[in-house]
């Protein structure tokens, strides 16, 4: 019954809210793409012309800006990304390539992203590369910035346990502010969220300012919070990060012993990357600088905790030799959507310039709707799917095969 109620609830609009308008207004449709593939121009005379056969043969048809992307092979690369772009598989397909053709060993490889479940998934896909097996891809380093920091502090000494319950973290602000006769002064959640941004961006809570009887407060609550953790053996999911860059600061020959063994670094979802993370590569690649980067800067959604996607529109400051590679072709929307989407994306004052190609044809009009929250917006699209598949035609896995399932473009004013 409540997801009934849910649905109904929601209005359906034909037009982005917020909009103005008396006659219809042309959807905004994505060119077209031109669908080649390697086997278009990668020839038999190339001399890495095997390793794309063998990915054809597996049906991983590679378009052109893809085969540069994985063709790179020594300094900095930029791989603009729009979304479902195929960037997974060109990140994968690249240490197949490294390793396949260059040789290189598969323990000189590091390859970083952001959510255990990405990392999995792509430790996956390496094992089912032609020319792959488990013994080359367990040897390599695929993991989370948190994974890897933590293996690293392991590796040298810590012992603290990690503070890996966000309610009992919770808890202990609540317990901090009981003390200090703040407890309905303060949201916890909203206090971890700020000294997470704080620290995220190398800021020390002893530099902390202290210009209002408010900002007082809210250092003294974070001191006792450090305090409490010191006491405690105890460290947060930020400390990893912090710790990790601490040590590679100030122990020249952890960061020597890192620098010689990663010799190839690749970054996934590089415009979530924010400032601690940035500074623990930049450090482990000076040497070298085989830095691949991979990311869209209109897609960043973590800069309430310190992300920042500067760091892919000034990649070529601080790296000058840098090649870049968009991939500009999406393969997951119809072009109804993916040109809604660049019409909205083109207001962003700070960009890189692309503009996304389409590769399946709609005639169908996108709907919108302005959920009140997430949980209202997740239970609307499920109802939705459910509806879909009851009125028979369609299959779940061909709905989200798609990326359109019900057609629907959350597009609104807010």
């Amino acid at each position: 019954m409540k997801q009934v109620m849910i649905l109904t609830s929601l209005s359906i609009y034909p037009t982005p809210l917020g909009t103005k308008q008396t006659t219809e207004r042309p959807i905004p449709h994505a060119r077209m793409a031109l669908l080649t593939n390697s086997s278009d121009f990668v020839s038999d005379a190339d001399r890495d012309a095997y390793f794309f056969r063998d990915l054809e043969s597996h049906q991983i048809l590679l378009n052109e800006a893809q085969v540069q992307a994985v063709r790179h092979f020594k300094g900095p690369l930029l791989t603009l990304a729009g979304a479902g772009s195929g960037k997974t598989t060109v990140l994968v397909c690249r240490v197949a390539y490294l390793l396949r053709v260059h040789r290189v060993h598969p323990s000189n490889l590091l390859l970083i992203t952001f959510s255990k479940k990405a990392a999995e998934e792509m430790r996956e896909r390496l094992t089912s590369m032609p020319g792959l097996d488990h013994s080359m891809t367990n040897t390599m380093q695929v993991r989370t910035f948190h994974a890897f920091c933590l293996r690293l502090l392991r590796m040298n000494g810590l012992q603290q346990e990690i503070l890996s319950d966000g309610r009992y973290q919770q808890i202990v602000f609540k317990r901090i502010m009981l003390g200090m006769g703040l407890q309905d002064t303060y949201q916890p959640e909203v206090l971890i969220s700020l000294l997470s941004s704080y620290k995220m961006q190398l800021i020390e809570v002893e530099d902390l300012p202290e210009g209002t009887e408010e900002d007082k407060e809210v250092k003294r609550i974070f001191m006792q919070y450090e305090q409490w953790k010191m006491e405690q053996q105890k460290i947060d999911f930020d400390d990893i990060l912090i710790k990790a860059y601490h040590l590679l600061q100030q122990n020249t020959d952890v960061l020597r012993s890192l620098q010689r063994k990663f010799t190839y670094i690749s970054v996934d979802e590089f415009q979530d990357t924010n400032t601690v993370q940035y500074e623990i590569i930049q450090m482990i690649a000076k040497d070298h600088e085989n830095l691949m980067v991979v990311g869209d800067d209109d897609q960043t959604i973590y800069s309430f905790n310190g992300a920042r996607n500067e760091f892919i529109l000034q990649f070529h400051e601080k790296y000058p030799a840098a090649k870049t590679v968009t991939l500009d072709i999406n393969y997951r929307s119809t072009s109804s959507i993916v040109g809604l989407g660049n019409a909205i994306i083109t207001h962003n004052v700070q960009r890189k310039s692309k503009t996304l190609l389409a590769t399946k044809e709609s005639d169908r009009k996108p709907q919108y709707v302005k959920p009140t929250n997430s949980d209202d917006e997740a239970d609307w699209l499920i109802n939705d799917l459910r509806i879909k598949v009851a009125e028979g035609g369609s299959q779940y896995g061909e709905l989200f095969c798609i990326g359109q399932p019900a057609t629907v473009g959350r597009l609104s004013s807010s």
